[in-house]
């Protein structure tokens, strides 16, 4: 009778227990919804927002895909903008950083449900547009707020579970290490968009410098030159004493005017002036009679009705591209194509010289003093193309500027 009574006090034990379990489960599932697996969603979304690229991002993830999974019907993102947290996706709510509420979720750092404590009494002190909200998630990094993340009621009527905060607080924190880092990618994304600025501000400035100089060469001392040749050349064919000083001055002032419309041609070509391929031609024509290695020229494009910014800034590429070939690469042939394609325009200077070792790192050649790479990707961006330089030792280089048309 003993083990009997024994027997039935483990089995009435046991099933109480496993009513207990069962009705515990029950009150859990129907006061906060169904069972997530947290760490699953943790790494699923972790990943998305580190993945985010800006804050618009960040903000599609927090306030869009997550509450969808969790059911919540209504999430907002407050980041801060001079002393106020401030809603970065619909709706005009705010927060100023020193409200009560503010201070207060923070000062905790992990995530608190509204209906409970100050931030309960401070919804019912007046802030209505505050009314709809059931969890507050301070963005923590360190002792700094980066951001609130405010979360509504989730459908069916379900509550958040205390292990619901706990999750809410870790995602709270990644997400503030992903808009920190955010944040300093557009500054130097901003950095760079101001460095390109001036950059274009200067190579402008200098070629309407360079304009004018050529101008003020070919109109004013040019043409006094040009003149003196003549009256030189005028005076020996009168004179008879004093031929040979008369031919030797003659001869000095055809060459400084010669070499005057060479500082003009580099200054500014006028070939320019009419259309892209005549000045690659020109050029080209005068860099092969200069240079040891033949440079020839392909010209595919017709109608190319580009803008004097464009047809200068391929020009400007073209030319140092065929520099650096002539000076430092050695090379038996340099070539220059220029083709017109249905969807963009694509110039190569290709050479098979001895090729460029250590890599096409623009910063390399900036640290060592040498701004011709980085002055033709600058150029390439400012008209909206992209400039790639392909190298091997031994096998030459090619630089492709691709433009969208």
């Amino acid at each position: 009778m003993l083990l009997i009574g024994l027997a039935l006090g483990w089995l009435t034990l046991v099933l109480g227990l496993l009513l207990y379990r069962g009705a515990h489960r029950w009150w859990r599932t129907r006061r906060y919804g169904a069972p997530v697996d947290h760490s699953v969603l943790l790494a699923e979304y972790g990943r998305k927002m580190t993945d985010a690229l800006d804050r618009q991002a960040l903000g599609e993830v927090l306030t869009v895909e997550l509450p969808r999974v969790l059911q919540v019907e209504h999430a907002v993102l407050l980041l801060p903008e001079a002393y106020q947290l401030v809603t970065i996706n619909a709706g005009d709510l705010r927060l100023p950083v020193s409200h009560a509420a503010v201070r207060w979720v923070a000062s905790g750092g992990e995530a608190q449900r509204a209906d409970r404590g100050r931030l309960r009494e401070l919804i019912q002190q007046g802030r209505a547009d505050l009314a709809w909200t059931k969890v507050w998630v301070p963005l923590m990094r360190g002792a700094e707020l980066r951001g609130m993340w405010l979360l509504g009621a989730r459908s069916g009527k379900t509550q958040y579970a205390p292990e619901d905060l706990h999750w809410l607080t870790a995602l709270g924190r990644q997400a503030a290490a992903v808009l920190e880092a955010t944040r300093y990618a557009e500054r130097e994304r901003r950095a760079a968009s101001e460095m390109r600025a001036l950059y274009r501000q200067v190579v402008v400035a200098r070629e309407v410098e360079r304009g004018r100089m050529a101008r003020e060469l070919h109109d004013g001392l040019l043409q006094d030159l040009c003149a003196v040749t003549r009256d030189l050349k005028a005076w020996e064919a009168q004179l008879e004493a004093n031929e040979s000083l008369f031919t030797d001055l003659a001869a000095r002032s055809g060459e400084a005017v010669h070499a005057l419309r060479a500082i003009c041609n580099d200054l500014r070509p006028p070939l320019l002036q009419h259309d892209l391929a005549s000045a690659l031609k020109s050029l080209v024509e005068e860099l092969d009679a200069r240079s040891t290695s033949p440079v020839h020229i392909e010209i595919a494009a017709d109608d190319l009705n580009l803008s004097d910014d464009v047809a200068l800034a391929i020009f400007r590429i073209t030319q140092e591209a065929l520099h650096n070939a002539i000076q430092h690469a050695d090379a038996s042939e340099i070539a220059v194509r220029l083709t017109l394609y249905p969807d963009r325009l694509r110039l190569t200077v290709t050479d098979d010289g001895r090729g460029i070792t250590g890599g096409v790192e623009p910063a390399r050649f900036v640290a060592q003093g040498h701004f011709g790479l980085a002055g033709m990707r600058e150029r390439a961006a400012m008209i909206g193309g992209k400039l790639d330089v392909q190298t091997a030792a031994d096998y030459g280089t090619v630089v492709i500027l691709e433009l969208p048309r």
